[in-house]
């Protein structure tokens, strides 16, 4: 696996952690939006936690070994 896929693919946990606090951000203020942001912030935070859960798979079947770190000293 390459640096710049590692690069994305740790961009793209970063937005699932925001979009998980984000989502739990209008569970709790939820008036900030208007009366019903209740659905918002449900379909929020389950886009955040499928971020992170697909980054944690994808790290998961792709270890990075020591010949992968010699090879990208380049």
């Amino acid at each position: 696996m390459n640096t710049n896929t590692r690069t994305w693919q740790r961009a793209l946990s970063a937005l699932g952690v925001s979009l998980c606090l984000a989502g739990a951000f209008l569970m709790v203020n939820g008036s900030i939006f208007g009366d019903r942001t209740t659905g918002i912030a449900i379909v929020t935070g389950i886009i955040g936690i499928g971020l992170i859960g697909n980054f944690s798979a994808t790290v998961a079947r792709h270890p990075q070994t020591k010949t992968e770190n010699t090879n990208n000293r380049r």
